[in-house]
């Protein structure tokens, strides 16, 4: 049994690895609010493609890094490095300031530009504490869109088993202490909570169950 939940807790992070998780969250919410606006099929392959596009800028500062300073790129991301969590972290700070402007721009929506200014917002505790403390990316990067979703519409509510599942697949692999890992998670539902809750002026209520996705 324990060599069974070794072996999922061990392909666990690479499965539903954070950038993965918050990309596919992300499609997700632009379909969604597609949906709402009953749009034509040409106006959600427009989105799909601008996200495409704009998430492509978040590879700059990791690229700039290897570029500049020569280093090995499997060496520098093996293990928890501080730097690396930094310049990711920093990457998703640009895409979502690039997401949220085209959004803007084009009028696309709301539910966009909200969810761009909650990622913003969890990129900045991420960048300033991962010098001080190894504070888990995993777990912050994978809640977003999970918890971010789940106020959206009561049907995304099963999102949250991912980071929830992250919390003790960080503990399990040794790569985060407990505080580390259960820090992440309370410090970006504080601030995804707290942002939705402002957007919505001063309401958690998700909408209703719907049907259509």
């Amino acid at each position: 049994m324990m060599s069974l939940l070794s072996q999922a807790m061990t392909y666990y992070p690479y499965v539903f690895h954070p950038i993965t998780v918050l990309g596919v969250g992300i499609l997700v919410l632009i379909h969604h609010e597609w949906t709402r606006q009953d749009g034509d099929q040409s106006v959600l392959w427009r989105r799909v493609g601008g996200f495409l596009g704009v998430g492509l800028l978040a590879l700059i500062p990791t690229v700039a890094y290897f570029g500049i300073t020569g280093a090995n790129p499997i060496q520098s991301t093996m293990g928890n490095s501080w730097r690396m969590d930094a310049l990711v972290a920093v990457g998703l700070f640009i895409a979502g300031v690039g997401m949220w402007y085209l959004w803007r721009h084009f009028d696309w929506g709301q539910l966009i530009p909200g969810a761009m200014v909650v990622l913003i917002a969890v990129t900045i505790p991420y960048i300033a504490l991962s010098p001080f403390w190894n504070v888990s990316g995993h777990v912050i990067i994978s809640l977003m869109p999970a918890l971010y979703l789940a106020l959206v519409d009561r049907k995304f509510w099963p999102f949250l088993a991912i980071p929830i599942v992250m919390v003790y697949n960080r503990i399990f692999l040794d790569a985060h202490t407990w505080a580390q890992s259960i820090g992440g998670f309370v410090i970006a539902a504080a601030i995804i909570l707290g942002l939705y809750w402002l957007q919505t002026d001063g309401s958690l209520r998700s909408e209703p169950e719907s049907t259509t996705l």
